[in-house]
């Protein structure tokens, strides 16, 4: 009869950490979805700041950029990639930019919350890839059921 309480206890024991690790990679999935709409939302309001210098000297190539960031949704992967192309064609534009006497601490301070949610949905997605291949989300076969998050493939803003 003890063999009964040590199976049911194994058992339970099973279910626990099959439970924990389901909850776990799901969190982290969920995680790296809302950590991306916030980069896309702090790369919007800096192509938003870039077009408040419409009319400014030096700035149209910068304005024409910020509009094609704007204009590109990120629905599909060719989609997200050509936004990619578009946002490090802006960052290298800023960069150029950077020593122009017009540019403000709104620039600046977009950059910079653009580099902090760009390495937070970074350190997110890498979480969740990762929780992918420990054994009871393998074996339960969770790579299948959730999609994998992808990285963005952007420069860092503020160097």
């Amino acid at each position: 009869m003890w063999w009964l309480a040590v199976l049911v206890t194994i058992v339970a024991v099973v279910g626990a950490y099959a439970t924990w690790t389901v909850a776990r990679v799901e969190r982290l999935h969920r995680r790296a979805r809302a950590a991306e709409a916030a980069l896309l939302a702090k790369l919007d309001d800096r192509a938003e700041t870039v077009l408040k210098f419409v009319g400014n000297p030096g700035f149209e190539e910068v304005v024409a950029l910020a509009l094609s960031v704007v204009a590109v949704p990120a629905d599909t992967q060719r989609q997200r990639e050509l936004r990619e192309y578009a946002e490090n064609d802006l960052t290298h534009a800023l960069r150029e930019l950077a020593q122009n006497p017009v540019w403000t601490e709104d620039l600046e301070s977009a950059n910079r919350r653009v580099a902090l949610a760009r390495q937070i949905h970074t350190d997110f997605v890498r979480d969740a890839v990762a929780s992918r291949s420990l054994p009871m989300a393998v074996l339960l076969r969770l790579h299948h059921r959730l999609q994998r998050p992808q990285y963005w493939d952007i420069d860092d803003p503020v160097q």
